[in-house]
């Protein structure tokens, strides 16, 4: 007779063994998906504050381009009622101007972001929270009448955008040409 033993199953210490791999490869496997899915969400956050910060951008260029009388602020404040021509070549915190529909329209920075007035009132800030605002200077060149240049406004924005580890810091920068003809 012959004495043969058939295992019919896996010992105790097979599955110890067996479940420790599978836990550290769930472990793994769970970290790497956290991983992927915290940097998703920072490139998201950082990817909607930049893209308030174009459309800002975009907004003022696309309306000072038909605007005249440009008045490049000396101070944050210095928003007047109705913009005389003002030429600034070291830069201003604060610019103002006549837009195409009769309007005077200003910017400035305010509580690190960018804030529009239309007519002397606050319509409210250009920019979102997540995108901090630390520098904004508007230079502008060729604004008095009788110079015989094309005026032009160039704007420089300096910040930072996301939060936590995600935080990033950008420089940003457009000139403007106004595009009324006969200068």
């Amino acid at each position: 007779m012959e004495n043969s033993k058939k295992s019919a199953g896996f010992t105790l210490l097979e599955m110890i063994v067996s479940l420790g791999i599978f836990a550290v490869a769930a472990l793994l496997a769970t970290s790497s998906l956290l991983s992927l899915t915290d940097a998703q969400k920072k490139t998201y956050s950082l990817q909607s504050a930049y893209d308030n910060i174009r459309f800002a951008l975009e907004t003022i260029a696309k309306d000072a381009r038909t605007g005249d009388a440009f008045y490049c602020g000396t101070s944050f404040d210095d928003l007047p009622a109705v913009p005389t021509p003002r030429d600034c070549m070291s830069g201003g915190p604060s610019l103002t101007y006549k837009n195409v529909a009769g309007n005077n329209i200003a910017y400035r920075i305010f509580d690190s972001k960018i804030e529009k007035f239309v007519n002397g009132i606050s319509a409210g800030y250009m920019t979102s929270g997540d995108t901090v605002i630390d520098i904004l200077t508007f230079y502008v060149l060729g604004s008095p009448d009788g110079d015989n240049l094309q005026p032009r406004v160039t704007i420089i924005i300096k910040g930072t955008a996301g939060s936590g580890r995600s935080v990033s810091k950008f420089n940003l920068q457009t000139t403007i040409s106004q595009r009324q003809i006969g200068i």
